[in-house]
């Protein structure tokens, strides 16, 4: 009884350790994740840019590096996407 408690434990957290892999490639079943440039302001009247995060493509992934300083205040700006193949602009 012991053994099979343990058996379904160990199965059940390999299940659940692949699973944000699997949703992740359902999300995005073509392979390609959105990327965006984002503009970063001292406040909400948005007229002193401080800082920018930009993308940079991986495999099927998207990292981002930030450059000056980080705000609450920022805007959006789709750029692409990151495919296995490399970058896609729009």
């Amino acid at each position: 009884m012991r053994r099979r408690f343990l058996g379904f434990i160990a199965v059940t957290s390999v299940l659940l350790g692949a699973a944000p892999a699997v949703s992740q490639y359902a999300a995005y079943p073509d392979g390609r994740e959105p990327a965006y440039v984002t503009t970063l302001y001292s406040d909400a009247s948005h007229t002193t840019v401080v800082g920018q995060i930009t993308p940079e493509c991986g495999y099927s992934y998207v990292q981002y590096t930030l450059s000056g300083t980080y705000s609450q205040y920022g805007t959006d700006e789709f750029v692409g996407y990151c495919t296995p193949y490399g970058w896609d602009p729009v």
